[in-house]
């Protein structure tokens, strides 16, 4: 087995270990009235050619050549009160090789529940402000690791408890459209030493600074919106840089990703959706475009 390929091949899977699978992110600026639940089921598609070690571009991956990666995904919010929302977010990942097998597990593909995420979305404030309203944003999302073998070039994540925090505020126009602004940290725990190549049986997982921003439309016919995520970690090492052991998942991983989604309802109890997104930069991270689609059910429970 050549160590080097391996190593170099565990950092496409990344991006779906540090963002969760669900668009862009599970956190929005709008709030539903009490009572309110919505469940989405989502599909995304990609497929990883190319990637970045440290900052410099690399192709194909690994070993593997290629990866071929579907997403299924299962979203609910309820409203526990106007101001106050739950949400949950389970992604179903399937990865398969284009070549050869995994040279860490032998396999071509794997599949699993990615990181389980349970969320808490509190309006802090809703004031009238000009030609509109200006909502505050705070949330706290948990994400909870499923057992899945975290070193790996086909992985579906880096195996650790992770704690998100963001702030931040959505101006809402009269008119109809909506601009957001969300910034954040996220502290991650530690994650299984698989490799044993130093730091005993665990090693940390990079925290990370986060910041996302939209701007869109939310009418009675459709939504449509246009958004940026930007991760940049605050430690870790490069892929086969100073101070790097073997272990992928404790690399730091910045990305830029651009993207669009829209939305339509078809009836008050259901609705479509479909998106894209795609990573412009990055360092120790794949790079790919991936589309989705995804089909809303709405209920009033009280």
């Amino acid at each position: 087995m050549n160590l080097k390929n391996v190593i170099l091949g565990l950092l496409v899977m990344t991006f779906f270990a540090v963002q969760k699978a669900h668009s862009q992110g599970m956190i929005d600026g709008f709030y539903n009235t009490k009572g309110q639940l919505s469940l989405t089921a989502s599909y995304t598609g990609s497929k990883v050619e190319d990637f970045y070690v440290g900052t410099t571009k690399a192709s194909p991956v690994p070993a593997l050549n290629t990866i071929e990666q579907s997403i299924v995904s299962l979203y609910a919010k309820y409203a526990l009160m106007d101001n106050l929302s739950l949400i949950v977010n389970a992604p179903f990942i399937s990865s398969k090789s284009g070549a050869d097998a995994d040279p860490v597990n032998g396999e071509t593909k794997v599949s699993g529940f990615q990181d389980i995420s349970l969320a808490a979305k509190l309006r802090p404030f809703s004031v009238d402000a000009g030609a509109g309203s200006l909502d505050g944003i705070t949330s706290l999302t948990i994400g909870i690791p499923t057992g899945y073998e975290a070193n790996g070039i086909l992985s579906n994540g880096n195996g650790a408890f992770s704690t998100d925090l963001h702030v931040g505020a959505q101006y809402n126009f009269n008119m109809g459209l909506f601009a957001t602004a969300m910034a954040g940290y996220s502290f991650r725990g530690e994650a299984e030493n698989t490799f044993k190549t130093a730091h005993g049986n665990k090693f940390d997982v990079p925290n990370a600074f986060l910041f996302a921003a939209k701007i869109g439309y939310a009418g009675a016919h459709f939504y449509i919106e246009g958004w940026m995520d930007h991760q940049s970690s605050s430690d870790g090492v490069d892929i086969m840089g100073t101070g790097f052991d073997g272990n992928f998942p404790e690399t730091k991983v910045n990305y830029t990703r651009f993207g669009a989604t829209a939305y339509v309802p078809i009836t008050k109890a259901l609705g479509v959706s479909v998106g894209f997104g795609s990573v412009t930069s990055g360092r120790n991270i794949s790079i790919t475009n991936y589309f989705n689609g995804g089909i809303t059910l709405n209920f009033d429970t009280m």
